[in-house]
């Protein structure tokens, strides 16, 4: 009796790859949007709060015309784009169900304790709030208590928006489409590219604050240093939970951060 052999056949080019890791299973777009805009609708009922209850709370009025309601709806429109474009570059929803809670909610908020309990320790070292507050005319950076109870989480929202959900995902996109457009093909945007191109855009957003916030005091470099490279930490721990938590994630690690080194510091003894 004769057996029948099959010759192996080579690879289907459709499925080719130079990357050695499958790419991710693709997000579920509207889920991740739904849960987005909640986290916009909780963003909305913290601004109906504020102008009922601690209107003229904000330490200076950049930071009241971020809760203005036309920005919260660009802010909201730009969001759903980031969305989007993380649904196709990698990134886990934004509250990803097949994500477990601890990496969701318990380890971003652990980092958030762990570097607000640093920013305090720079900041008693150093004395940077105290030096800023008086270069800007300001008694404190930091918002009274009780309004930076809502100010301070609507605030993280608004932040990690600009910052991270709407340039992240976009220019990872942009980044890894670069070589196989350089190369016209689009086999090569493979995997290992996409991380690259992550890599790229995350280093260059977590820059932003640190750049543009802690290194406006001339002639006290050793304290412009202390306080950049703790922002840094932050911002490296928070798109480094973006990728790999969600964004929702971020959210949870900035608010625990915020609670240490805004909130607990307001009504802390200068």
């Amino acid at each position: 009796m004769s057996r029948h052999v099959t010759e192996p056949q080579p690879p289907d080019p459709a499925f080719a790859t130079t990357s050695t890791r499958l790419p991710a299973a693709s997000p579920n777009v509207p889920r991740s949007a739904s849960a987005f805009l909640a986290i916009m609708a909780g963003l909305v009922v913290i601004k109906l709060l504020v102008e009922r209850f601690t209107p003229n709370d904000f330490a200076s009025p950049s930071q009241a015309h971020v809760f203005a309601w036309w920005f919260i709806a660009a802010l909201t429109a730009v969001g759903l784009i980031g969305v989007w474009f993380a649904s196709r570059t990698g990134f886990p929803e934004t509250w990803d169900p097949a994500i477990p809670v601890r990496d969701r909610v318990w380890i971003p908020a652990l980092v958030g304790l762990i570097l607000g309990a640093i920013a305090l320790a720079v900041d008693a070292g150093t004395g940077w709030t105290a030096l800023a507050a008086a270069q800007m005319h300001m008694k404190t950076i930091h918002i009274a208590f009780p309004g930076s109870l809502l100010i301070y989480p609507g605030g993280a929202v608004i932040v990690n928006v600009i910052y991270y959900l709407m340039l992240i995902p976009p220019l990872t996109w942009l980044f890894s489409w670069v070589p196989a457009l350089l190369a016209r093909d689009r086999a090569r945007r493979t995997t290992v590219t996409i991380e690259n191109a992550f890599i790229v855009a995350a280093l260059l957003a977590a820059l932003i604050e640190p750049l543009t916030q802690d290194l406006g005091l001339p002639g006290h470099p050793g304290i412009m240093a202390a306080v950049f490279t703790s922002d840094l930490a932050l911002n490296l721990a928070l798109v480094t939970t973006f990728r790999r938590a969600g964004f929702g994630s971020t959210v949870v690690l900035r608010v625990v951060f915020y609670l240490v080194w805004h909130i607990a510091r307001g009504v802390l003894p200068a």
